[in-house]
């Protein structure tokens, strides 16, 4: 079965909402290992773990990096991972694929079980894969962090894209 390395060109991208403005923060350090046949991805699904430099993100200004730095403690929980449990409602649509991934987010000394929908490619050589899902970050003992005098919402929407090819050494 084909093994994808996934690492240059994956990212993690966080929304958090307010009543007025929206903050959009880019972690671009995932990296991780997806086992996958195309041709038998319905019928055996996947296995897949990925990782996050959670020091590496950029939030669109000093402030807000800074704050959130300070906020989630990011130096004293530098790496969060997701471990795949489990694929389902896979639909092959010519070499394109939808399906509803089940799995653990760790992070924090916290274990969140996830369900992410998602799409993309599979193909022999490359893996291109995009999902997306709610998140509650109180479930990580988190509460959502004030700028200046904007609360953010405890709910983000965080969207992953993955890309990914087979016999690619760790990017």
């Amino acid at each position: 079965m084909p093994r994808y390395a996934v690492g240059a060109g994956s990212t993690l991208v966080v929304r958090a909402r307010s009543s007025l403005h929206d903050t959009r923060t880019v972690w671009s350090a995932v990296s991780g290992e997806v086992t996958a046949d195309p041709a038998t991805l319905a019928t055996a699904g996947a296995t897949a773990s990925f990782t996050v430099d959670m020091t590496r993100f950029d939030a669109g200004d000093f402030l807000k990096n800074r704050k959130l730095r300070k906020d989630f403690e990011l130096e004293d929980h530098p790496q969060a991972t997701f471990t795949l449990t489990g694929l389902r409602d896979v639909v092959d649509d010519g070499g394109r694929f939808r399906a509803t991934a089940t799995g653990v987010l760790r992070w924090r000394g916290r274990e969140v079980e996830l369900t992410v929908a998602g799409e993309g490619t599979l193909d022999a050589s490359r893996l291109a894969a995009t999902g997306r899902v709610e998140l509650d970050i109180r479930t990580l003992g988190l509460t959502a962090p004030r700028f200046l005098m904007f609360k953010m919402e405890d709910v983000v929407t965080v969207e992953v894209t993955l890309a990914g090819a087979v016999g690619a050494g760790p990017a």
